[in-house]
C-alpha cells in the first residue's frame, strides 16, 4: 500500500506543446493516460473540470510522481 503525504500534490511537468514547465495540482485530476502525440509519447491529463493538458513525461513517470510513495530531497 502506498501512503500519501498530507500536503497538496503539486507536480511540475513539461507541456508537450509549448515545452514550458507546468505545475499540475493532483487534487484536480480525474484521469491520466499514456498517449502518443505524433512522433513523441507522453501523457494526457484530464481534470475534473474537463480541461486537458498533454505533458511530455511518460505515463510511468507521471504515475510515480503522483503516487507520493517516496520523499523528495
Amino acid at each position: 500500500m502506498n501512503s500519501r503525504h498530507p500536503g497538496v500534490p503539486i507536480i511540475v511537468l513539461t507541456d508537450a506543446e509549448s515545452r514550458q514547465s507546468r505545475a499540475v495540482n493532483g487534487l484536480h485530476i480525474q484521469t491520466f493516460v499514456a498517449t502518443p502525440f505524433g512522433d513523441q509519447v507522453g501523457t494526457l491529463i484530464t481534470f475534473t473540470s474537463g480541461d486537458t493538458v498533454k505533458v511530455a513525461e511518460d505515463f510511468d513517470i507521471v504515475v510515480d510522481a503522483f503516487m507520493a510513495d517516496r520523499q523528495d530531497g
